[in-house]
């Protein structure tokens, strides 16, 4: 038995047909309680569809005489309307009783819930039945409630083929399907039809609604011929040719049909007759009687009779129809009869007038026949319809329960037969597990021993492993089965687990080596030695990693400080650098952020107040300068002024001198203006003496031109007279011309010298005049001489206080003077102060000129405590950290101090109750708003810790924390910016 190999032993326990026989066994078991299930399933839905179906025939036929009982305002079918009513309540609660013993948790959500509306619709039927009967509800609300009443119980049935998997079933189920569709919708067709018959008028959407039935049922009998045999089809038809009211109901679908093709032909005809057809054609004609019109009004007549003549021979046409087409025939004969005398009437000439007057057609009759012919139904009762399509319908019901009937028989013979399936492979798959217990117990008992031995040698090995034992003793072998080569081949394997062994006890001696080195701060040794497993060898690599890492992030700090100690303060890690930077690395790095900040900070101060310095010490480096200029000036501005005062003094007192001498002066002045006054006022006494004579001369001078005109008449007369006397009065008139020359000269002289008198009188006039102005000017200039002389006594009271006043002054000028030259000395000495300031501001701003730092800092510092509170906080954050993260070896979920309980959650809170300026800005909101996500994040990170969650969301987890707490940074800065800009706007 040891030389045979474990394969033959297993081969002979688990051969291939015992194998293919327990599985197809198991499988076919399997399948039948799986079919068993589904049949039963299947047997509940289709039972809860029959029952379905049942209360839908009932309430399709309390649909129908609730109808017709609104209809007739509640006088018809109130009886049989009540007994239907009975029996809808009585499926009603039968349906009920099926639901509440029908387990809808196994089928789909959709049946669920149209199951809770179907009961819904059970509650609400006794209100619409009120409303019925109190005729309160119109044809459109009964029909939609009672339509979708029903296709809630059509959904049963639509959805049966989803919880069926047999073939012959479901065509069953179509078959079931199909009739009841077929039997909903010939209910349908019956109410629509009644309604048209009862109302006598086809509308279009009555015909919709007609089709939409018939094809319905031609649809779902077309699925029945389909899903049923041969043989049940040619059954179901003979059941319908049988049925004597069936074919009444195909009589009545006639009748319809042919309405509609009458309605055509009735169309066709009103359209041939009106605008633009026979009635326009035959006004043309009487207009024109011209022979084309006649021609077109002829087709146009003989299309209508045509159309007529279609009408009448269609099948079932009735008496009463065929009289309105021949009155309508009638009445277009009659126009045509009259063509004759209206071509006679054109012929002769007479007026539209008179040919109208031929004619006497009434063509309303034939209007009031197509209308009939349109609007009516003839040879239908809807009584004799609503008979035949119930008993057709009561057929379809019949037959549907012929189809039910044989779905409950073929379910449960199906059930039955699958409960013996059932049976018969259970006996079947126990006898096989016999037979293989038997012979697998066999087997067992010598796989045991061989594996006993085994398991001493494997546990002797592990206590190697684990050092309980020193050396390593390789397992006894025995035979040559299966067993003794795994023997074999684990005395192998365990040798190469001694060497293995070895080696990584040398490793970790290296690591332990390594790791004291490293603690002792020198990050430059590594592990050089390999292991010989996976995982030493992982652990030397993830070890010299960590070193690496470790020395990396020191080496970044390193980095961040050197540039720190050459000034370069506004040096920043890049993200690559700050990557891994989490934990106490993180808030090493947030410190060094924060030392750089607040010594950006410092230089910031500094610079800004060496600027303030330099920029007051160069205003009194100025000032002083202008003070020591204008000493100087001012010293010899006073010099000059003690001249000018002392030269001022002197001409004073000559002007005191002078204006005694200007009195003297005016005394006399006024004086000979006094004598210029009299000497005037003679003037004027003679010059009025010499007005008087020239008046006297000019009365003088105009009594000789009066002679000189009368002596001139005179000589005229003479000389007339002495032409008068001819020869003796020549000599006499010679006399008379040389008179009347002298008269003229005499004039002429007299005319020259009163030119001149009236001359001389104008310039002694003006002479007056001036002399009476010289008068006043003489007056005038008294009186100003006169105020002259008070104002001189003025000014030289004047002068002589001045005189005093300049004595004064020129002692306070030395005074001044004294006084300028010490402002002088004292200028100087500022200047000199001012300078060394300047030397000393100059290099400060030279010392802090060598510093790096972010302009933003020069625009934050104005505020020196709020500084300090912000490097605080900056320093509590990172406190704040370490104190939360000091647990974490616990993995404990504790809970952080919240955002207002910390120190700068505290100075938030007292800030916005102090309403400090900078609190309105969105800097301090993004502020209020990062902190918080800070404690959310530290709590986020020490639960996800205490969850022991993967290093990598850790890992995110600790990136996002130090991310916030740059931004908490970053947002401090900002509000010292928007601080200081406050202030500075101030």
């Amino acid at each position: 038995m040891h030389n045979l190999s474990l394969k033959n032993k297993i081969l002979l326990i688990l051969t291939l047909p015992i194998l293919a026989i327990l599985i197809l066994s198991g499988e076919t078991l399997y399948k039948r309680v799986q079919e068993k299930n589904s049949l039963e399933k299947t047997k509940n839905y289709v039972h809860l569809s029959l029952v379905s179906t049942k209360l839908l025939n009932k309430l399709q036929q309390e649909r129908e005489y609730s109808l017709i009982y609104l209809n007739s305002y509640g006088k018809n079918y109130s009886n049989e309307l009540k007994e239907y009513r009975k029996e809808v309540d009585e499926k009603i609660k039968s349906l009920e009783k099926s639901l509440d013993n029908f387990d809808s948790k196994l089928y789909s959500q959709e049946l669920t819930k149209n199951i809770e509306a179907l009961k819904k619709s059970f509650k609400s039927i006794i209100k619409t039945r009120k409303k019925i009967d109190s005729l309160s509800l119109s044809d459109s609300e009964l029909l939609k409630y009672y339509l979708d009443f029903n296709a809630k119980l059509l959904f049963f049935i639509d959805d049966s083929q989803t919880y069926n998997n047999d073939g012959r079933l479901s065509k069953k189920l179509q078959a079931y399907l199909s009739i009841v569709n077929i039997t909903e919708a010939a209910t349908i067709e019956r109410r629509v039809l009644r309604d048209i018959l009862q109302k006598g008028i086809l509308t279009n959407e009555d015909y919709f609604q007609y089709s939409s039935s018939l094809a319905t049922q031609n649809t779902y009998l077309s699925l029945f011929e389909k899903v049923v045999s041969k043989e049940d089809f040619k059954e179901f038809e003979n059941v319908l040719k049988t049925c004597k009211t069936c074919k009444e109901v195909d009589r009545f679908r006639e009748i319809i049909e042919n309405k509609a093709l009458k309605n055509e032909m009735v169309s066709k005809i009103i359209k041939l007759a009106g605008f633009g057809g026979f009635i326009q054609s035959f006004k043309d004609y009487v207009l024109k009687g011209d022979s084309k019109e006649l021609n077109k009004l002829q087709r146009f007549h003989s299309s209508i009779l045509r159309e007529l003549n279609k009408y009448r021979r269609v099948k079932g046409t009735t008496k009463e129809e065929k009289k309105l087409i021949k009155k309508i025939k009638n009445i277009f004969d009659e126009y045509m009869g009259y063509t004759l005398d209206i071509q006679e009437a054109v012929n002769k000439e007479k007026s539209i007038k008179e040919i109208n007057s031929l004619i006497d057609v009434n063509p309303q009759d034939a209007i009031k026949a197509l209308g009939l012919l349109s609007v009516n139904i003839y040879g239908a009762n809807y009584r004799q319809w609503f008979d035949a399509a119930t008993k057709r319908v009561d057929v379809f019901k019949k037959y549907g329960d012929i189809v039910s009937k044989d779905i409950k028989t073929y379910i449960d013979t199906k059930s039955q037969d699958l409960s013996e399936s059932f049976i018969i492979t259970v006996s079947f798959v126990v006898s096989i597990i016999l037979i293989l217990f038997v012979v697998s117990n066999f087997i067992i008992k010598k796989v045991v021993h061989s594996l006993n031995r085994f398991e001493e040698g494997l546990q002797y090995s592990f206590q190697y492993v684990i050092r309980e034992k020193e050396d390593l003793n390789p397992i006894e072998v025995k035979g040559k089965d299966e067993f003794a080569k795994m023997n074999e081949h684990m005395n192998e394997q365990m040798q190469k687990v001694k060497r293995i062994i070895e080696q990584d006890r040398e490793v970790v001696a290296k690591i332990t080596d390594v790791v004291e080195k490293v603690s002792n701060g020198f990050l430059e040794y590594t592990i050089s030695n390999k292991g010989a497993t996976n995982e030493v060898e992982s652990l030397r690599l993830i070890i010299n990693q960590m070193i690496k890492h470790t020395k990396q992030k020191v080496d970044y700090i390193n980095l961040v400080l050197d540039n720190y100690a050459v000034g370069k303060y506004d040096f920043r890690l890049s993200e690559k650098q700050k990557t891994g930077m989490y934990g106490d690395f993180g808030n090493l790095s947030a410190g060094s952020v924060l030392l750089g900040q607040s010594i950006s900070q410092l230089i910031a101060m500094i610079t800004n107040a060496g600027k303030e310095l330099e920029t007051n010490t160069e205003i009194l480096t100025n000032s002083s300068q202008s003070l020591s200029n204008s000493a100087n000036e001012q010293a010899a501005s006073l010099e000059e002024t003690a001249a000018s005062v002392e030269q001022i003094t002197s001409n004073m007192k000559s002007s005191s001198n002078d204006v005694s001498k200007m009195l003297n002066i005016a005394d006399e002045l006024n004086q000979t203006a006094e004598k210029g006054n009299d000497q005037a006022l003679k003037t004027v006494s003679s010059m009025e003496e010499i007005n008087e004579k020239v008046a006297a001369i000019s009365e003088a001078i105009s009594v000789i031109d009066q002679i000189a005109f009368q002596t001139n008449i005179l000589s005229l007369n003479a000389a007339v007279e002495a032409a008068t006397a001819g020869e003796a009065g020549k000599g006499f008139a010679v006399v008379a011309q040389e008179v009347r020359n002298l008269a003229n000269r005499s004039a002429e002289a007299a005319k020259s010298i009163k030119t001149l008198v009236e001359e001389a009188s104008f310039k002694s006039n003006e002479g007056k005049s001036i002399t009476t102005e010289m008068i006043k000017g003489y007056e005038n200039l008294s009186e100003k001489i006169v105020d002259t002389k008070t104002i001189i006594d003025n000014v030289s009271s004047a002068i002589k206080e001045q005189e005093n006043g300049m004595v004064q002054i020129n002692d306070t000028i030395s005074t001044l003077d004294m006084m300028t030259q010490k402002n002088a000395q004292t200028s100087l000495n500022i200047d000199k102060l001012s300078k060394e300031v300047s030397q000393l501001s100059t290099r400060l701003l030279g010392i802090t000129q060598k510093a790096e730092i972010s302009e933003k800092y020069y625009y934050m510092v104005d505020d020196v405590d709020l500084i300090q509170n912000i490097s605080k906080y900056k320093n509590d954050h990172i406190s704040f950290k370490k104190k939360e993260f000091s647990s974490l070896n616990k993995y404990e979920d504790i809970k952080v101090v919240d955002s207002k309980s910390c120190a700068l959650g505290k100075w938030i809170s007292s800030s916005e109750e102090k309403a400090e300026p900078y609190t309105n800005s969105k800097e301090w909101m993004l502020l209020k708003q990062t902190h918080d996500e800070v404690h959310k994040a530290v709590q986020n990170f020490i639960t996800l810790n205490s969850k022991r969650v993967d290093n990598n969301s850790l890992k995110e987890s600790a990136s996002y924390i130090e991310e916030l707490t740059y931004e908490v940074f970053k947002s401090l800065n900002d509000i010292a910016v928007v601080n200081t800009k406050l202030l500075r706007e101030e």
